[in-house]
């Protein structure tokens, strides 16, 4: 049987250990770059419900200028409809802004 004691320092232990594992998820900030990103998108009224989703979907637009592909060729495998010509061109703007500035002079060809 469980002395007061020994079960005291079993609820404190894992009391400490649910702190540390809320305080570990908590402090987990965002990328700064991320963040940047998002807000540039989102004011030029690029709408998305998903921030990881569209994230990912910028480093693809970098993967692929990185492999070679032109921006023309990329711009329509934004595969979202949502989107208009005018919202891709600026998204692809954006993405390459945040997360691969050395392809910039891509786009201004």
């Amino acid at each position: 049987m469980f002395a007061r004691h020994d079960i005291a320092k079993l609820v404190g232990t894992a009391i400490a250990v649910a702190a540390v594992g809320l305080t570990a998820a908590g402090s987990a900030a965002a990328d700064p770059t991320d963040d940047a990103f998002l807000r540039k998108v989102s004011a030029d009224g690029v709408e998305f419900a998903n921030p990881p989703e569209i994230i990912q979907k910028a480093e693809v637009v970098c993967a692929a200028l990185s492999d070679g592909s032109s921006p023309a060729r990329k711009h329509p495998t934004l595969d979202s409809s949502a989107l208009t010509p005018r919202e891709a061109a600026l998204f692809m703007a954006d993405a390459v802004q945040a997360y691969c500035p050395s392809y910039a002079d891509l786009l201004s060809r």
